[in-house]
């Protein structure tokens, strides 16, 4: 017979089977620390409209000069006149911020230099005398052997070649000045680009011309407006037929003729034909006074021996102009053809520098 248990012997053993120690609690997850947020960055002003003053009036043609056509996408503006003024002045519009177009085409000389020829940008020698920029607006091509057929070509090589612009990054720097920013939102209905850039130097120039002279005013019939020399070199200027090739008003006829200096090939450079080898454009013949050195290559000095050299007929070539004949001249005709080709100097319509922002 088994024996029971005592009771509180049972009770222990259900006590002990029943009451298992709890699991320890988990701990509550710690967030992490949120990040502070900075303060939101101060909104910069707007920056203060720029008011620019209202662009000079378009300069009356001078006197003895007829008016200027512009092309059909490139208007004349007063506000782009002013604005390509600005920009041949300003070094900025430059490769490198060290040339601006004025050093080449000074205003006291006529818009050339004393130099025989120029550097570029980066210290390259040009290959040719620096012409006059006056009374551009009339010529039908452009360099000394005519490569470029408009004002805005020619602006756009001269821009590229002389003042070695990269186009996109010049019209970029140029866009870093706010005053030119707000000029070439005016004039052009954007800011400066590697196109409208030329167009602005194009503009202006068909602006920069030069007139009124003593022989402007001596057409229109005011009597003492020459010197009886000057009068007297006129009359010898077409019996001499000096006028063949420079015809008024402008004394040139913007054709290519070989006068037999240097072995430069001349208008060849442009047409490849040996015909053309030697031939330069005719210069005009207005300011020449001021103009000094002569000829493509400058090595002419002075007046009196550009004078001597044409009359004596160039340098014979198999390529020599046919317009060109030797003539004898006194010493006393050499003279009033001097005095006649100083009474061309005349006013211009850009007498000063602007104001550069």
């Amino acid at each position: 017979m088994t024996r029971a248990l005592p009771l509180l012997a049972v009770f222990s053993l259900v006590a002990c089977k029943t009451a298992e120690t709890p699991a320890p609690a988990k701990p509550a997850p710690v967030e992490a620390p949120r990040p502070v947020e900075a303060p939101p960055a101060p909104v910069p002003p707007p920056e203060p409209k720029i008011e620019l003053a209202a662009a000079p009036a378009l300069p009356r043609v001078p006197a003895g000069l007829s008016e200027i056509a512009a092309p059909a996408d490139n208007p004349t503006t007063a506000e782009k006149a002013e604005l390509g003024w600005k920009l041949f002045y300003d070094k900025r519009a430059s490769k490198d911020g060290s040339m601006a177009c004025a050093q080449c085409h000074e205003l006291a000389r006529a818009f050339t230099t004393q130099n025989p020829v120029d550097t570029k940008v980066g210290g390259a020698m040009n290959k040719r005398n620096s012409p006059t920029v006056l009374n551009l607006g009339f010529h039908p091509s452009y360099y000394w052997d005519g490569r470029m057929p408009t004002l805005e070509a020619v602006a756009n090589a001269a821009w590229k070649g002389q003042l070695g612009a990269d186009p996109v990054a010049t019209a970029k720097a140029l866009n870093e000045v706010p005053v030119y920013t707000a000029m070439f939102e005016r004039a052009f209905g954007e800011p400066a680009t590697a196109d409208n850039v030329p167009r602005a130097f194009a503009a202006f120039f068909r602006t920069l011309n030069n007139g009124n002279s003593a022989w402007d005013r001596a057409q229109a019939k005011e009597k003492s407006a020459m010197s009886a020399e000057a009068v007297e070199g006129f009359k010898l200027f077409n019996a001499k037929g000096c006028v063949t090739c420079h015809v008024p008003p402008l004394f040139t006829n913007f054709e290519f003729e070989n006068v037999g200096l240097g072995d430069d090939p001349g208008r060849k450079d442009a047409t490849k034909a040996d015909a053309d080898q030697g031939k330069f454009k005719v210069p005009s013949l207005r300011n020449v006074a001021l103009t000094a050195p002569y000829f493509h290559d400058g090595q002419t000095k002075t007046l009196e021996e550009a004078i001597a050299f044409m009359a004596k007929g160039g340098n014979k070539n198999p390529n020599l102009s046919a317009k060109l004949k030797p003539q004898k001249l006194s010493s006393k005709e050499a003279k009033a053809l001097k005095a006649f080709l100083e009474s061309l100097t005349g006013e211009s319509t850009y007498i000063t520098e602007p104001t550069l922002p």
